[in-house]
């Protein structure tokens, strides 16, 4: 028995020193090696300047080219608009950015039906998890990001997000493997041509959002919210409209900007290579070059 029990303690201490050598592998390899997504860009962007940053979900990582943007303008732009994104996740980016030093000039929020949603995507959730001990990171968000206790246990984290950031993702960054996205751009293009529905958008808008009250907070001056376009067949789009601008007047309305015009959406709610390169040219025409 007392054989027995020494094995086993033996065996305890063999994975606990596996897991906490595997778990600092894993921190030093997502917070040195090359940027791979939006989140790992963000914590090692420090000390700069961008004129113009946007912010939001797929319909602004598909939809905005910051290569038109600052060919028309003569100034730096990124996008950071990440798939699936919560207004929480653009919110937290905001927050990171600042806390990193990098200025800006004006920032854009696509305003969406992600305005009834007061969380963080799963996505973000798992791309943040190797940065909770980095002060990029405010305590204010980890708080919000409420992670399980046992994330405090050494790889567990990471064992939890292995789609994300699991194995084979180590492996890509201590190769220094660059990602498919030119994340100093940050813009996804979408092939196809298609008006196809999936869903239908909300009639109702929710009053408050944690996230946008926290973008207002932390950009009280240059903080611009837009909508981008929808195909006219969505059920719901001009009742959703509605709401939306009766809650942010301030919105700049472009969901029918694509009215009657074929070959500019990939699917109903997100444009192709031609409609967001024509829509990047309108809104840097109408926001960034006309404003005042």
């Amino acid at each position: 028995m007392k054989s027995f029990c020494k094995h086993i303690a033996i065996i305890i201490c063999i994975v606990i020193t596996a897991m906490v050598i595997m778990d600092k592998i894993y921190t030093v390899a997502f917070n040195q090696g090359t940027p791979r997504n939006k989140v790992q860009y963000i914590t090692q962007l420090q000390n700069t300047h961008i004129d113009y940053i946007f912010l939001g979900s797929s319909r602004v990582e598909n939809h905005i080219d910051c290569a038109v943007v600052e060919k028309l303008t003569g100034k730096s732009c990124i996008n950071l608009g990440l798939q699936g994104s919560k207004t929480n996740d653009s919110a937290a980016f905001l927050q990171m950015l600042q806390n990193n030093e990098v200025t800006y000039d004006k920032v854009l929020f696509q305003l969406d039906y992600a305005v009834n949603f007061d969380a963080y995507s799963p996505q973000f959730k798992s791309y943040i998890t190797p940065y909770l001990n980095n002060e990029t990171v405010s305590e204010n968000i980890k708080e919000d990001l409420n992670q399980p206790w046992g994330y405090k246990i050494p790889y567990i984290r990471y064992a939890a997000n292995d789609k994300l950031i699991g194995f084979r993702e180590v492996l890509l960054q201590l190769t220094h493997k660059k990602p498919n996205v030119d994340l100093n751009n940050g813009y996804v293009l979408l092939t196809g041509n298609s008006v196809a529905v999936n869903g239908s958008l909300p009639q109702n808008i929710q009053k408050e959002n944690d996230g946008v009250q926290l973008l207002q907070q932390l950009e009280p001056n240059h903080l611009i919210f837009y909508t981008s376009p929808y195909c006219n067949n969505v059920p719901n789009r001009e009742a959703f409209m509605k709401e939306l601008t009766s809650n942010y007047p301030q919105v700049f309305n472009y969901i029918g900007l694509f009215d009657n015009q074929k070959g500019k959406f990939s699917d109903c709610g997100h444009l192709n290579l031609n409609g967001s390169q024509l829509f990047t040219a309108q809104i840097t025409q109408d926001i960034l070059l006309n404003s005042h």
